[in-house]
């Protein structure tokens, strides 16, 4: 997946080889931070059929990859 990071360079004293390691260093954090479970612990999802949060993760990774259905309202928000 392509993303577009912006890193800023407060200190002058950062070469590009030290700019390089931070690059890769984070992107060895992004498989951990874009994960499901960080999503389901970082957002809530309401089910507004049955007015109620979704919080057992069986039910939100059935809701995911079902996608959303006509006939059922979710709300996705963050915490």
């Amino acid at each position: 997946m392509e993303r577009e990071l912006l890193i800023t360079v407060k200190k002058s004293s950062y070469d590009n080889e030290k700019i390089d390691r931070e690059i890769e260093y984070i992107k060895k954090l992004f498989p951990y931070l874009e994960s499901f479970e960080t999503f389901t612990h970082s957002t809530e999802v309401l089910d507004l059929e049955k007015h109620k949060v979704v919080n057992t993760m069986p039910r939100l990774k059935h809701i995911f990859n079902e996608g959303i259905q006509k006939n059922n309202s979710f709300i996705v928000s963050l915490n």
